[in-house]
């Protein structure tokens, strides 16, 4: 992960060096603290947004799996 060296994320992204599994991992990660901010707001429904959470989450794994995995392309 390349949350601190942005250059060398950059390189390897111009040289495509980074694995699907990364890729998603870049977009999990963020998701995830976003859906725990949603969980604790005064403003929505606790099991509502677990529920919508968790429905995600399936969904991102079944996309990633449909993708191909790993060895997938331009996920």
């Amino acid at each position: 992960m390349y949350f601190f060296n942005l250059k060398a994320l950059l390189l390897d992204l111009k040289h495509n060096n980074v694995t699907e599994r990364e890729s998603a991992l870049y977009v999990v990660i963020p998701v995830m603290i976003m859906m725990g901010y949603s969980y604790y707001s005064p403003l929505l429904d606790g099991l509502e947004s677990l529920v919508d959470n968790v429905i995600f989450l399936i969904n991102f794994i079944i996309l990633f799996i449909v993708n191909g995995g790993n060895n997938g392309n331009n996920f």
